[in-house]
């Protein structure tokens, strides 16, 4: 058998797609074909495609909501998965028994990592469950959002802060599970970024809270949002990360920002366009896909942010969002 009809004979005849464009699952509608496409709707079936692709050595890519990556217009080599498993289940309760009853102070959820991420912060939101209300808003899946340590700055939270396990597939196909100490999360960091692992479940550890506060915690994120970027627009967020504090004290950036944005602000490339692709001109670190842009349109906007801001202030701003494929 060919690796095609070996795949189809593991998942499914017909649920193998080949040159699936991959444009038609990203936020920024950007991005050549799969070689091979699957879209994975429960765990099982991720951890199965999984064990088939390293079977096959077919290069591996693993999609959830399509955000924080740019594709190339040449696509992807390999097997690309898309991830839409969607459990949310209440592993674990904890607390104190009063009169025979449990009256319940913490929750473990378990959670898929193909969940997204505003379906899972509405969830704890409607059932009184603290630790991840200042998230709502945020693009693509849990995965996603675990793999790159996902934050919110206002006040500053990590999406990492309250993981307590999770259950990952190794490099040979193995599924084991870890705590939050295993990731090493920083700033846009978890150590999943080094070892290429895929992330199959997470568990967060919660406490209970009015579900009014939460709520208010969480609308008050979104008007946030609303009033500093833009919305309801083909875009992946943030492109770069933020600057070291060293750069931005030698600098001399008001109140010592680290914001990328800033600076590419200051660089005059607000509402700057290259092809079907623009900076924006509300927030300055996101490039939207206006008028039919292709990936190379928005790589080419990344390379200019970057050359601008180092000839202007000498500093080096590296992407937050994943480039995935080839790029000249």
């Amino acid at each position: 058998m060919n690796k095609l009809q070996t795949l189809e004979s593991k998942l499914g005849k017909n649920r193998i797609k080949t040159g699936f464009p991959l444009s038609s699952i990203t936020t920024y509608r950007v991005g050549g074909p799969a070689e091979y496409f699957f879209q994975a709707i429960t765990t099982e079936e991720l951890i199965k495609a999984i064990e088939i692709a390293k079977f096959l050595d077919l290069k591996l890519t693993l999609l959830g909501g399509g955000s924080n990556v740019l594709i190339s217009d040449k696509g992807l080599k390999g097997l690309v998965i898309r991830n839409e498993s969607n459990n949310i289940t209440i592993y674990k309760r904890i607390g104190k028994i009063n009169h025979g009853k449990l009256n319940t102070q913490e929750v473990i959820l378990e959670v898929d990592a193909g969940v997204l991420m505003n379906r899972l912060v509405r969830y704890t939101c409607d059932n009184g469950l603290k630790g991840l209300e200042y998230h709502l808003g945020l693009p693509g899946s849990v995965g996603g959002a675990i793999y790159n340590n996902s934050k919110w700055t206002k006040p500053l939270t990590y999406i990492g802060d309250s993981l307590s396990e999770a259950i990952l597939v190794n490099n040979e196909g193995k599924l084991k599970k870890v705590d939050i100490n295993y990731f090493k999360f920083a700033y846009d960091f978890s150590i999943l970024q080094k070892t290429h692992e895929s992330i199959i479940s997470i568990f967060f550890h919660l406490t209970q809270e009015d579900p009014k506060i939460l709520w208010q915690r969480a609308n008050d994120v979104m008007k946030y949002r609303q009033l500093t970027q833009p919305m309801g627009v083909k875009s992946a967020g943030c492109v770069f990360k933020n600057i070291y504090i060293a750069d931005a004290m030698r600098i001399g950036t008001p109140n010592h920002t680290l914001s990328a944005g800033y600076l590419i602000d200051q660089t005059g490339l607000k509402n700057f366009s290259i092809g079907g692709a623009k900076f924006s001109d509300k927030h300055a670190n996101f490039i939207i896909n206006t008028n039919n842009a292709v990936a190379s349109d928005i790589y080419a906007l990344i390379k200019e942010a970057q050359e601008r801001v180092f000839h202007k202030f000498k500093v080096k701003i590296e992407p937050e969002i994943m480039l995935l494929g080839e790029f000249n």
